[in-house]
């Protein structure tokens, strides 16, 4: 079965099912080096009544589609925002993929609005989230820009940012206590109070670095995200690329034939020779 195993056989599986939900219907042709390749896994799928053509389309997938880095940018203190670009178009079955694969990373339902050439998901909190402002700000942006498709997915930093104050206390306690040791205003405690003053500030420290990895984790998970967006648009262009394309009307190259018999007189000539 190639060099899966069966970890990835499972993903596979899991993934061609869940195009077969998506979309219904493939368009995508089975690939005769697939089914030569994975032989096994197609007897595997076959059995599962899976479409070929979607697990040619969860193997492309697998083998991995090539995608810009998504950029992180530079959004203030209290924001997370990653922008991307994808080649692939915004259909509404691809568009239902999308937003699933948005609600999952969320873990929460949204709504979609559309406003010309852009469609935005925003979060729909419900209970104790309203109140909370990394749930209740999450939104993405899927922009239409010349000939592709713009991705910005943003997500509000002040609800990690809060837990910053602790950090802030220990560094004012620890300065106090540094300068009553040096003004001597401990009495003999002096060497307590630094040692004091030395402590809070350490905690402060590896507490402001650990707030500071979560902050950096969910900006890069906000970047897994839009890639993954990428990915599922560029795998969907790949899919779409195989489809016929629409018949045209032909004229035939004697249509026109007999027209140069055709006499066009103008009427000023017409009138002198009545």
């Amino acid at each position: 079965m190639g060099n899966l195993k069966e970890e990835e056989v499972r993903h596979i599986v899991n993934r061609a099912t869940m195009f077969q939900k998506f979309y219904g219907s493939s368009v995508q042709q089975p690939s005769k080096k697939f089914e030569r390749e994975y032989a096994h896994l197609f007897e595997i799928t076959d059995s599962l009544k899976l479409d070929r053509g979607f697990v040619t389309e969860a193997l492309l997938e697998y083998h991995g589609v090539p995608v810009e880095e998504p950029i992180t940018l530079d959004a203030g203190f209290n924001k997370a925002e990653v922008l991307g670009f994808s080649s692939g178009e915004l259909t509404p079955d691809t568009l239902r993929e999308l937003r699933g694969q948005i609600e999952y990373h969320f873990n929460t339902i949204g709504e979609i609005k559309h406003r010309k050439n852009k469609t935005r998901w925003k979060v729909k909190p419900t209970g104790l989230s309203r109140f909370i402002a990394s749930q209740n700000s999450s939104e993405v942006i899927m922009e239409s820009s010349g000939a592709g498709l713009k991705i910005t997915a943003s997500q509000s930093m002040k609800t990690a940012n809060k837990f910053y104050l602790p950090a802030l206390a220990g560094i004012f306690t620890s300065v106090m206590m540094f300068a009553a040791a040096v003004f001597e205003q401990g009495g003999s405690d002096n060497e307590g109070f630094l040692i004091g003053s030395a402590f809070f500030l350490g905690v402060s420290v590896l507490y402001t670095r650990f707030i500071n990895k979560r902050k950096k984790k969910r900006k890069a998970r906000l970047a897994e995200l839009v890639e993954r967006l990428q990915q599922i648009l560029e795998r969907r262009q790949k899919v779409n690329m195989t489809t016929e394309p629409e018949s045209t009307i032909s004229i035939p190259e004697n249509e026109y034939d007999g027209f140069d018999e055709i006499e066009i007189k103008e009427s000023s000539k017409e009138k002198t020779s009545s």
